[in-house]
């Protein structure tokens, strides 16, 4: 049997030793001081528990309501956030539901009588479509155009300087 990793005949080496340093009389009140001194550990390790750890069981409490607290409100959100997507997926589908409906209209308008002649001619569905065509048309012409060829009221000076290897007017070559 070991105590700490200290051997029995370790234990009675040690207890020979002390009788021989401090003496037969003096060992009583060695091991009476020993004793006291577990107590008053005892008695600090007692106070240490109870104060310490009853403010850890009431902390851990306090974590246990607000957890179950959290977890009831997630689920209230989860549930209201669902209510919210049914809703929008049945507006959703409504709002298609209207506009197939107000498109089959517009289509049996179309093919029952011609639409009145637009400003730019032809049918509306040909207007329409041809107003992507223009925009892009536009953007185009804006982004691809060189600075020069845009219209100012001033005449630039590179509007007015010849192309780049073509002869200058009224200046000789030089070699």
């Amino acid at each position: 049997m070991e105590l700490f990793g200290i051997g029995i005949l370790e234990i009675l080496l040690i207890f020979v030793l002390f009788a021989i340093i401090f003496g037969p009389h003096r060992l009583p009140e060695i091991a009476a001081q020993f004793g006291r001194a577990v107590r008053v550990l005892r008695a600090y390790a007692r106070d240490f528990r109870d104060e310490y750890l009853t403010d850890i069981e009431e902390m851990k409490d306090e974590v246990l309501d607000l957890r179950q607290d959290l977890q009831a409100t997630d689920a209230e959100l989860r549930r209201e956030v669902q209510d919210v997507d049914q809703e929008l997926r049945m507006a959703v589908r409504e709002a298609e539901r209207d506009a197939e409906s107000v498109v089959r209209e517009t289509k049996e308008g179309a093919l029952g009588k011609e639409s009145p002649p637009s400003p730019a001619g032809g049918n509306a569905s040909r207007q329409e479509q041809a107003i992507p065509r223009r925009r892009f048309a536009r953007r185009r012409a804006r982004t691809s155009a060189p600075p020069s060829s845009r219209p100012t009221n001033v005449i630039s000076i590179a509007a007015r300087r010849p192309a780049r290897g073509a002869p200058s007017r009224g200046v000789k070559d030089r070699p």
